[in-house]
């Protein structure tokens, strides 16, 4: 068909295709082959995905089961978050387990540890059977910043990673080692410092990647100022660190207590659990995304104490996704202050819940394994 048909119209009609049909394709002939694997068609069939309207609005839910089994599927962002797809999940370890430090453009970044130290990283696409296993130069304790995200100016997946050794984190000797791993050069380098960092958090893995910028909260360390909280971001492209500022009120508050969610794909909120009578939940959104001014509080009431306090897991359109402290997760509605049951369970604090987009990343890639081992296992 090919000998008859232009190659606009033929790559037209490709882009219509499901991605495991485009996959298929791959081995039809040589030159399908070579057009779906290229840079430029990957890079092009993203982008139509990202701009098309009627795109399906998917999400990545990561349940851990009382086996120890990690469960990986795709669900609707519809209102009882179906089911679209189960993902089989290759990576087993009877030693390790498995952290997700986040997702983006269809490619999932996890963290494998052993004993509290990241031995590797994988980047890895579920939907084409491909990853990237990553040994970090750095074989640092858990105590460290980890985020990973998108540079849309050089078209590259980049992890960034800050560890420190010591204990004593904020003593002027005891600077972070800052590495930086991109997907397109394969490798690891470090991030020069051009002035000391004073960061310290408890969310080691937890971050949120938006406008190319990857987020956390941290303390700051300041000789004058003391130590209180802020948003401490990276941009993926320019490679520099920039503060956003926290409302006053969470200035001095335990980050672990805070909980550092995208909004609506546009911007951050950060999210406080207050238990008095009642669970609340003050979810500080930045409502003009880089305007300190512009944050606005929103406030869920989701039940009485007795309950315990839920997880804070993400927001999807006015609604905050929550686990609760039996694993079992529920959505509350930021309007009418409505809690539903989703009928979904996982092991307590190992739920992981992120936008998903389906993507060809990786496909075109030579250091990507395709497919797994006879054992179907990455040791």
């Amino acid at each position: 068909m090919s000998d008859f048909l232009p190659e606009d119209l033929i790559q037209e009609i490709l882009f219509k295709l499901p991605i495991k049909s485009l996959v298929r394709c791959t081995s039809l002939c040589r030159t399908w082959n070579s057009l779906i694997k290229s840079p430029t068609f990957i890079s092009k069939h993203l982008q139509r995905t990202i701009s098309s309207t009627d795109h399906q609005s998917l999400f990545l839910l990561r349940l851990y089961s009382k086996e120890r089994e990690e469960q990986y599927s795709l669900r609707h962002d519809n209102q009882d978050f179906n089911e679209h797809m189960q993902l089989h999940f290759p990576f087993k370890s009877f030693k390790s387990y498995f952290h997700v430090i986040g997702s983006c453009n269809g490619l999932i970044c996890l963290a494998k540890v052993i004993q509290r130290f990241t031995v590797s990283f994988i980047f890895w696409n579920p939907l084409i059977q491909k990853y990237v296993n990553i040994e970090p130069t750095i074989l640092g304790h858990l105590y460290s910043f980890v985020g990973f995200g998108y540079d849309s100016r050089a078209n590259d997946y980049k992890l960034i990673r800050m560890v420190n050794f010591q204990k004593s984190k904020f003593l002027i000797e005891n600077f972070p080692k800052m590495e930086l791993y991109s997907l397109n050069e394969g490798s690891w380098r470090s991030i020069p410092q051009t002035a000391p960092l004073r960061y310290d958090t408890d969310q080691h893995f937890s971050s949120a990647f938006l406008n190319g910028v990857v987020h956390w909260i941290a303390n700051r360390a300041d000789q004058h100022e003391g130590i209180h909280n802020v948003v401490l971001g990276f941009d993926m492209s320019d490679e520099i660190f920039l503060e956003i500022a926290l409302p006053s009120c969470l200035d001095n508050v335990r980050p672990s207590c805070l909980s550092l969610l995208v909004y609506k794909e546009s911007s951050i909120s950060v999210c406080q659990a207050s238990f008095l009578s009642s669970v609340q939940f003050h979810i500080w959104v930045m409502k003009e995304y880089g305007v300190v001014e512009s944050w606005t509080k929103l406030v869920l009431t989701t039940g009485a104490q007795g309950e315990g306090i839920p997880r804070a897991l993400g927001i999807r359109k006015e609604e905050l996704l929550m686990e609760k402290k039996s694993g079992w997760i529920v959505s509350g509605d930021l309007e009418s202050q409505q809690v539903r049951d989703l009928r979904i369970w996982g092991e307590p604090f190992h739920t992981f819940i992120g936008s998903y987009l389906e993507s060809l990343v990786l496909l075109d890639k030579s250091n990507a394994i395709y497919g797994y081992n006879s054992n179907g296992l990455v040791e």
